[in-house]
Order: structure tokens, then C-alpha cells, then sequence
């Protein structure tokens, strides 16, 4: 986030910040809720591949293929969590960029479910009408298991959301599978609601087409309410993993007002440019000389000194980060 601010005094404090976390720390808090996502998301989809298998509901391949995702995409999230802050001597800033590329990718594959089971169900729709023959939807089991399903996805969202929290909201994998995680409950909601509609829908009435036909509109509605989710995650992934400026106005001010705290004496600040890379930060700090025609001069020992003290206040919230002093 760029800012140009005015001159602040040092006595300036940023409002109440999360508790600080270390990187290690950080990490261990992000594996651990991913597991936990991991066991959950692979009890759901086992059950779902079972209704389908029972039902023929192709909504309920959508509902169980979309957890399987997020079985898989949080076992490879866990596995990159434990390697990404691992440094080398080919990476000696870690390999922070693999967490923006595991939301993209995994994006992409939601938004190929979600053409796949659109296309698939419109043709089988389609073959109906053509026809007029087809399977009716056997909604019985399909109520129980998302009821269930539900519940427990909406309790996963929520702990997802309270574990990012806790980290200062940095982490970028944590935030895909909240998003993923909320997409899964709504389908989940929309298909039960869906189910338990035509099965107390009576014989015999104008309706009668939905028994065959009512997985068509299940699906559809379900792929128009949550394809925006997806968009949304892969455009912050791709933001971050060429290199664009943070967006975060909240993260932006608080680099700002530390930035300005203890600045040293005879320089001014320009603005501070936030980049982030999954739950790596690198703040670019802008500074101009304040009375180009004398008055006090800065060493170097002072801007050394300075970078280090804001690294170590920016660490409360942002937990990886690295400070570059930029004179303008």
C-alpha cells in the first residue's frame, strides 16, 4: 500500500495489534489448522462419495469433488507451510512465492469443477426435454448428509477465520481455504434445501419435471452464487506473486505510523510501499532529505539502527518481514 503521509510525532502508536506471533509460531499455528481441515474435508467427501454413489445426484458430485479439493489442496498447503520460510543458498529469502501459486492453482481447479459439472448437468437437462426420460432425484439421503455437512463446514470457517485472525490475517493459504471452505457450505446448504424440496414436492403436480430435472438448477444456482470467490482469490494470488502492492488500507497505515516512529533526524518520509508474498512482507521505506542545504546529517549506523528497530515493531503483525531503506 503506498502512502504519502505528513509528518507524524514519534510519540504516535498504531491501535491495539494481535498478539505477536513468531514466524515459527505462525507456521505452526497454520499446519495445525490445516489438519484439522484435512480430517474434517476427507470425512465429508468420503460420506458425499457414498450419497452420490447411492443418489446419482450430480450436485452431490460437485459437493464431494469440491471437499476432495480441499482434501488434497490442504495436504499440499500443510506440506508447502512446512518448506516456504525454509531459506538456502539458491533461496536465501525463503520460497514464500509457492503460496501464492498453491491459491492460484487451486482457483483454477474450482473454476474447472464448476464449468465441468455446469456443462455436464445442462446436457443431461437437455436430454430430458429432448426425450422426456430420465432418472428422478432421490433426495431422501441426500437431506441427512447435508445437514450434517453444513454444520460442520460453517464450524470449519469459522475456526479458519479465527486462526488467520490470530496471525494478522497475513496468511495466504489459510485465507484460500477459508474461501474454499465457504464455498463448499453453500453448495452444501443450497443442495439440501434443493433435496428437501422435491422430496416433500407431491406427485402428480406442474412441478413434476423438477424430480428430473431439479439437479440442473441445483447445480447452476450453486456455480452463479459462489463463482465469484474463486476470481477473487486467484486475482489477490496474482497480485502478490508478481510482485504488486499490498492493498490492505489497515496494514498500510500501521507501516506508515511505525515507519514514522523514530525516524531519524534531517530526513522525511516519502512513503512506504507494502509487497507481500504469502506471509512474507517486504516494506520499501521512501526517504528524501529534509533541509537539502544543511542542518543535521544522518550516518549510517543511524539508518541501520532505524531499519532494524521498525523491523522488529513491524513484526507484531506481520511477523516475516524485511525493511529496505530507499532514498528518493
Amino acid at each position: 500500500m503506498s502512502h504519502t503521509p505528513d509528518r507524524a510525532p514519534a510519540s504516535q502508536t498504531a491501535p491495539p495489534r494481535p498478539q505477536a506471533v513468531t514466524p515459527v509460531q505462525h507456521k505452526r499455528v497454520e499446519r495445525h489448522a490445516l489438519v484439522i481441515g484435512i480430517v474434517v474435508n476427507a470425512l465429508s467427501a468420503a460420506v458425499g462419495l457414498i450419497v452420490f454413489f447411492i443418489t446419482g445426484l450430480k450436485a452431490m458430485f460437485l459437493d464431494s469433488a469440491f471437499t476432495w479439493i480441499s482434501v488434497v489442496s490442504g495436504i499440499v498447503a500443510a506440506v508447502l507451510s512446512t518448506h516456504s520460510m525454509r531459506t538456502s543458498e539458491r533461496f536465501p529469502n525463503g520460497k514464500f512465492a509457492l503460496e501464492p501459486m498453491y491459491a492460484i492453482m487451486k482457483a483454477l481447479l474450482t473454476l474447472s469443477l464448476l464449468l465441468f459439472s455446469v456443462m455436464d448437468v445442462t446436457q443431461e437437462a437437455v436430454e430430458y426435454l429432448r426425450t422426456g426420460e430420465g432418472e428422478p432425484v432421490q433426495a431422501g439421503p441426500v437431506v441427512v448428509y447435508e445437514a450434517i455437512v453444513v454444520f460442520a463446514c460453517f464450524a470449519l470457517y469459522g475456526y479458519y477465520r479465527r486462526c488467520n485472525r490470530r496471525l494478522g490475517s497475513t496468511s495466504t493459504m489459510l485465507a484460500a481455504e477459508t474461501n474454499s471452505t465457504m464455498i463448499d457450505g453453500l453448495m452444501s446448504f443450497g443442495i439440501g434445501v434443493m433435496a428437501l424440496v422435491l422430496l416433500l414436492l407431491p406427485h402428480g403436480t406442474v412441478l413434476e419435471p423438477l424430480r428430473y430435472t431439479g439437479d440442473f438448477f441445483i447445480t447452476v444456482i450453486l456455480a452463479i452464487a459462489t463463482i465469484r470467490e474463486p476470481f477473487l482469490v486467484l486475482k489477490q494470488a496474482l497480485i502478490e506473486l508478481i510482485g504488486g502492492v499490498h492493498d490492505d488500507e489497515t496494514i498500510g497505515d500501521f507501516v506508515t505510523t511505525q515507519a514514522l516512529s523514530g525516524l531519524p533526524s534531517g530526513l522525511d518520509l516519502t512513503r512506504c510501499d507494502v509487497f507481500k508474498t504469502g506471509m512474507s512482507f517486504t516494506v520499501n521505506v521512501l526517504l528524501t532529505a529534509a533541509e537539502p542545504h544543511g542542518g543535521s546529517q544522518t550516518s549510517v549506523a543511524d539508518l541501520i539502527a532505524y531499519k532494524h528497530r521498525l523491523e522488529r515493531s513491524l513484526t507484531s503483525q506481520l511477523h516475516i518481514v524485511d525493511v529496505n531503506i530507499v532514498f528518493d
